[in-house]
């Protein structure tokens, strides 16, 4: 497994674009934290909405895996007969691939939920003294 994200340049796009998402959303949290009465200034609407298009794009990072993985092994059955082998190895990619996308996705859309309702319920309660 590990060979399969060192070898895959896919795989790291997606590792270090969950890792920017994950720290984001995790300094908007802080933020809110220290000063919940600038929660409306913390993170404005814009910047949220562009942190859930990022989250968005994790899995369809891991279809575009998908794609490459399933080409390498059509590619290798094309130009190396059925090798079982090169075979194995294009189909592995690609679930590997799709599995990552979705493991990494799925708790970044949790956070963002997260941090947007404590947002939310931050800039209620300062609205409402």
């Amino acid at each position: 497994m590990i060979e399969q994200i060192t070898n895959s340049w896919v795989c790291w796009l997606m590792l270090l674009l969950a890792l920017y998402i994950y720290q984001q959303l995790w300094m908007d949290y802080l933020h809110l934290l220290e000063a919940p009465e600038m929660a409306e200034h913390n993170a404005p609407e814009y910047q949220r909405k562009i942190t859930a298009l990022k989250v968005g794009a994790l899995p369809l990072m891991g279809l575009f895996g998908t794609i490459t993985g399933l080409q390498d092994s059509f590619t290798g059955m094309m130009l190396g007969g059925a090798d079982s082998q090169m075979v194995t190895n294009g189909i592995a990619h690609a679930l590997f691939t799709t599995q990552l996308g979705l493991v990494l996705a799925i708790p970044g859309w949790l956070l963002l939920v997260f941090v947007n309702a404590k947002g939310k319920s931050c800039y209620a309660t300062t609205t409402a003294r």
